[in-house]
């Protein structure tokens, strides 16, 4: 891998991260899921979650990098994912869930993008990989609005 290795690193980082609070978050709702439809299209994102997930860090190992460890984000996240389906478990709550944190993602893998300078060209490729999933996921959820 060529490029800054820091710069590289922490943008592998973020996408690990970003790719396994996406799949993650994913598996939460879909116990509660009762539409085959909607939950067939989940677990499609989820697998394409947990690949950009194990590239990034395959691409961090080669680095001698270990990906971030942040479990409090994570049971944060499927607190309150929990509280809102105690809420609403319609698949039209359950797609707008999904196609907002797939627009937040949106706006943070973006963000990420515009500060990659000296990044390896397949650490961007992945970012961009990511930025993909994230608005294909929020296209699939208006299907379910």
């Amino acid at each position: 891998m060529n490029g800054d290795k820091e710069k590289n690193t922490q943008l592998l980082k973020y996408i690990g991260k970003n790719a396994k609070m996406g799949g993650d978050n994913l598996e939460t709702v879909l116990p509660d899921i009762k539409d085959e439809r909607l939950k067939e299209t989940l677990r499609f994102q989820v697998a394409e979650y947990r690949l950009v997930e194990r590239l990034a860090k395959d691409k961090l190992s080669a680095l001698g990098e270990q990906p971030s460890e942040d479990k409090l984000t994570g049971i944060c996240a499927r607190a309150m994912i929990n509280v809102k389906m105690l809420m609403d478990k319609s698949n039209e709550h359950i797609a707008e869930m999904v196609a907002q944190g797939s627009t937040m993602g949106i706006i943070d893998v973006t963000k990420q993008l515009k500060n990659c300078d000296g990044c390896d060209e397949d650490a961007v490729n992945l970012a961009y990989r990511l930025k993909c999933i994230e608005q294909k996921n929020l296209d699939e959820m208006k299907h379910f609005l």
